[in-house]
């Protein structure tokens, strides 16, 4: 059954709505591919530690990228078509998301401390097990975190004692990407702690990381909300649609 006037304008924008999502999705399915080979990006996680909850965070991505592609084809589909079936499994898949993009991001509130925790518990893993230990992937990645985030170990410089940049009880020795002003062994001033301030950095990396995270906080949470009311508005004009098809299937049974 055909609809007219304002539900004719709905279901063309429900269409161009749903288009768009679906474009969005093929971009979060590319960023999710881009973040599983980008060699880059694998040495940062490389970096932290834990790539087992790194790989399982990318495959969140590319799933929610399907789910996306996913719900937006059966958003146009249901619109061009106007089954009702398809726009009320649009309905319920686009608040499936909604729902767990809002409880992910609380979870991550709720627990930014937890998970900077475990960022540091890996990053000190990984300075005292695998740097400078013939893994040269990890150690160009641990180098350009340092260098990128200005920051020197973990939490701070003491996390490089007992590794092989400083195998003794004390302090002694730094990485080179450690240095404010890095040139060939700046880090091995055999002093450290007289240096620190002065030429070595002394904030740690997992801290760095969050602070430029939160720097950038209402960024993610404009474009969250963005997201969000998009989603609301596309929840809106399926049921908008859906109704309006029902209404027009039963006037024309009355009138038959």
């Amino acid at each position: 059954m055909a609809v007219s006037g304002f539900v004719a304008c709905v279901k063309y924008l429900m269409f161009a709505f749903n288009f768009l999502f679906w474009l969005c999705g093929c971009a979060l399915l590319g960023v999710g591919l881009w973040l599983c080979f980008e060699p880059q990006v694998q040495q940062y996680a490389s970096a932290s530690g834990d790539l087992q909850v790194y790989n399982i965070a990318v495959y969140v991505i590319i799933g929610i990228g399907g789910l996306m592609m996913l719900v937006g084809f059966l958003g146009c589909c249901g619109a061009c078509m106007e089954n009702t079936v398809l726009l009320g499994m649009f309905f319920t898949f686009l608040l499936l998301i909604c729902v767990a993009e809002v409880g992910g991001g609380v979870w991550c509130y709720l627990n930014r401390e937890k998970l900077q925790g475990i960022v540091e518990s890996g990053m000190q893993d990984t300075m005292t097990l695998t740097y400078m230990t013939g893994n040269t992937v990890v150690t160009t990645a641990v180098d350009r975190l340092q260098r990128d985030l200005k920051c020197c170990g973990a939490v701070g410089p003491s996390d490089w004692i007992k590794t092989p940049v400083s195998p003794g009880e004390t302090l002694t020795s730094v990485p080179d990407s450690c240095c404010m002003t890095e040139s060939r062994d700046c880090g091995k001033t055999g002093s450290i702690p007289a240096a620190l301030g002065v030429s070595i950095y002394s904030k740690g990396c997992a801290a760095a990381l969050f602070e430029r995270l939160e720097n950038n906080t209402v960024l993610v949470a404009g474009l969250a909300i963005g997201i969000g009311g998009v989603q609301l508005l596309g929840m809106l004009f399926s049921l908008c649609l859906c109704c309006a098809i029902r209404r027009a299937d039963r006037e024309k049974s009355y009138a038959i």
